[in-house]
């Protein structure tokens, strides 16, 4: 058998609340005498399966291609739910795995290949879906009711930094304004104000400028930050330049129900629980394309930050970030060797030393910088010659990471429930009274509803010409950078900058994965080409096989 365990909070993906679920299928499966490879055939995810299709669902989709494969015979789950909360998604997996063989069983029922069985089916499929409508629709009613009352857009009292709020005709904080109220007048008599200062730190972002960088320029010119210390001087900080471009804000959109505390931390919700305000509750700084921006460059400076500035380009032109253990998959880090004056080659490494007795738990992988950039900058310098391999791995990707589902298994369930609603037709002729009339008709909305559904999941199978342009727009873009780089970097005898091989790493998206020298293992180090900026476009991919 095979179990798939979810949750549809994210924050509870290592959570007790997922293992008590879990313990529960594997009880299950022992009571019945099932064999159950926990390793290989329990698929655990903690995503929402009302507001994410279930072609978007990773381990779900995983679940199908073993299903495809013949691994198992049946897929237990603790609750219909846990398939999905959507009648129309549950009786599409229900006939995919049908299809390949596998039947679905919950921790409490199994449900026969016939008509009866795929009723108990629907009525629980139907339960589900309900129970999700009815407390979203409740949790919906009560931000919107703690909004209002709260008076602030965004829940709380004080706006972000660089707004006020501004009172209506009728309520009091009702919308955002910039904050031009002057707050400081530097030595040149420069006034600077709330407003200003925002656009300055978005302006050196813009550039390039690091946070740390930022924050030093505005200290030297001396405006006050936006909260001042219990104790000691007031100074800006890059975590409060990163907390201001970080905020949707700054670009228009304001969100209420963001955060959320447990036990006395703060945690960020998920998106889908975020309340979009309307259009027009606060001006944007900045376009929202500009902020996407700002967000791909900070990602982009967060792999690439030293953590040992003392030794700056010695930390090698793959640093941490992109450097895994094949162990634990931690990013391993750089170590500087030096014992009585004897200097050695810097190493990447990963120590781990716990009380449990696993090897994931306790071992030492190291490799000598020197040794794993060259072959790193090999693999760069090969796909710098050969660009045309990445067009055709691209086509491959698409290729391979379409649906599990396709559009007969959707077409094959929109059949059975047309076939339901002619059925229904000839009951509603002869119903014998008005009762029985009603019923009926509400049986047919409820098929018109997961018809609909259906027929909508179909528009979602199409070829999506907005992202074949999209992903065709990154290949020219990485065409024309390998061009242009291509006679000196592919050049033998060239010798290239450290900061264009840092720059070369990124965009070809080098990873590397190290195993210990010692244990029998795959491989001592694997370098892979990721291209992520490509891959990033591309719908449902997930690499398996990078370049």
């Amino acid at each position: 058998m095979a179990g798939y365990i979810r949750e549809s909070d994210p924050t509870l993906a290592d959570s007790i609340t997922i293992e008590s679920q879990a313990k529960a299928v594997r009880k299950y499966a022992e009571k019945e005498g099932y064999i159950y490879d926990v390793a290989v055939h329990e698929f655990r995810e903690a995503i929402s399966a009302y507001t994410i299709p279930y072609m978007q669902r990773p381990q779900l989709l995983k679940l199908l291609e073993a299903a495809k494969r013949r691994e198992f015979d049946v897929v237990v789950v603790s609750e219909v739910r846990a398939i999905s909360r959507r009648q129309v998604e549950v009786f599409i997996i229900y006939d995919i795995l049908q299809k390949y063989g596998v039947r679905i069983e919950t921790i409490k029922e199994k449900f026969e290949d016939d008509a009866m069985g795929r009723a108990i089916l629907g009525l629980r499929a139907a339960f589900a879906e309900i129970e999700r409508e009815q407390s979203y629709q409740r949790m919906q009613r009560g931000k919107k009711d703690r909004i209002e009352i709260g008076k602030a857009p965004n829940g709380h009292p004080k706006p972000c930094y660089g707004f006020v709020f501004k009172d209506s005709e009728t309520e009091t904080n009702a919308r955002y304004e910039f904050n031009r109220t002057i707050i400081y007048v530097d030595e040149d008599g420069e006034e600077w104000s709330e407003y200003k200062v925002s656009m300055f730190i978005i302006g050196l972002v813009k550039q390039a400028e690091s946070l740390k960088g930022i924050a030093d320029a505005l200290n030297s010119i001396g405006v006050p930050p936006p909260k001042k210390p219990l104790k000691g001087l007031a100074h800006w900080q890059a975590p409060t330049i990163h907390k201001l471009i970080t905020n949707p804000q700054i670009a228009g959109r304001v969100y209420a129900n963001r955060y959320m505390r447990v036990k006395g931390k703060v945690y960020t919700r998920p998106m889908n629980e975020w309340v979009l305000l309307p259009e027009g509750t606060a001006p944007a700084m900045i376009s929202w394309d500009e902020f996407q921006a700002i967000q791909k460059q900070l990602a982009a400076n967060k792999q690439d930050s030293l953590r040992n500035n003392k030794h700056a380009k010695d930390l090698g032109i793959l640093r941490a970030g992109y450097v895994f253990c094949g162990i634990c998959g931690r990013r391993m880090y750089v170590v500087h060797h030096n014992t009585n004056g004897k200097v050695r080659n810097p190493e990447y490494q990963c120590v781990q030393k716990s009380h449990k007795d696993d090897l994931r738990s306790q071992h030492y992988t190291c490799i000598t910088l020197t040794s794993l950039d060259r072959e790193a900058w090999e693999k760069a310098v090969e796909i710098i010659r050969n660009p045309a391999s990445v067009r055709a791995k691209v086509a491959l990707l698409r290729e391979e990471n379409k649906p599990v589902v396709v559009a007969s298994d959707i077409q094959n369930t929109i059949e059975k429930i047309r076939q339901k609603m002619k059925n229904l037709y000839t009951l509603a002729e002869n119903a014998p009274d008005d009762e029985e009339l009603a019923q009926i008709t509400h049986r047919m909305q409820e098929l018109g509803k997961q018809k609909r559904e259906a027929e909508a999941l179909l528009y979602d199978l199409e070829e999506d010409e907005e992202e074949r342009a999209a992903v065709e727009e990154e290949i020219v873009k990485f065409e024309k950078w390998v061009e242009k780089v291509r006679p000196f970097l592919a050049d033998p005898t060239y010798t290239p900058t450290y900061e264009e091989q840092r720059l070369a790493v990124r965009i070809i998206g080098i990873k590397a994965t190290v195993f210990p020298a010692s244990g029998d293992h795959p491989f001592r180090a694997k370098i892979d080409a990721t291209i992520p900026d490509i891959v990033a476009k591309i719908k449902y991919c997930v690499i398996n096989d990078p370049w």
